[in-house]
């Protein structure tokens, strides 16, 4: 069947979503849509791109490549604890002489200490303290888990 135009007609057509859209789908996902939907508002507002072969092949490389980094940073982030877990990790805080801390010690310390100290880049929401944030001098044994990664990283707090 044919419209007035010539041209067929079909139920849909296929897109990648560039963005998620609600009650459609998420980032970089392929699904069908009417042509109207997609010419009238997908398109025009940039959310989406018809999922011809070209661009579907370009996603799954782009998903391929994401996959690879992302094994690539863990591997390097397991070496990198690895080696800090040999040899201790002090933080110097300041405390009083009952070693309560005068501040609590966060996720968010934790990673910038790293970062500015072991040169080590782990997000914040990767990071669990055993006991909420740190408030006495002592050891303390941190989770570092990432989907399916999971390691632990010993951390010593002592007086400055």
């Amino acid at each position: 069947m044919r419209t007035s135009l010539g041209c067929p007609i079909s139920n849909g057509m296929k897109v990648i979503l560039l963005k998620s859209v609600p009650k459609l789908g998420k980032k970089d996902d392929v699904v069908e849509v009417s042509h109207g939907y997609a010419q009238n508002a997908l398109f025009p507002r940039k959310l989406a791109i018809p999922a011809n072969d070209s661009s579907v092949s370009d996603l799954n490389r782009r998903k391929q490549n994401i996959v690879v980094e992302n094994e690539i940073k863990k591997e390097l982030l397991d070496k990198a604890i690895k080696s800090l877990n040999e040899s201790k990790i002090s933080m110097a805080v300041p405390a009083n002489d009952q070693g309560s801390l005068f501040s609590k010690i966060h996720e968010e310390d934790i990673v910038e200490f790293l970062l500015k100290n072991h040169r080590i880049s782990i997000d914040t929401k990767f990071i669990t303290l055993p006991d909420g944030p740190i408030k006495r001098v002592g050891d303390y044994e941190l989770k570092i888990v990432d989907g399916d990664y999971k390691t632990k990283l010993n951390l010593n707090i002592i007086k400055k």
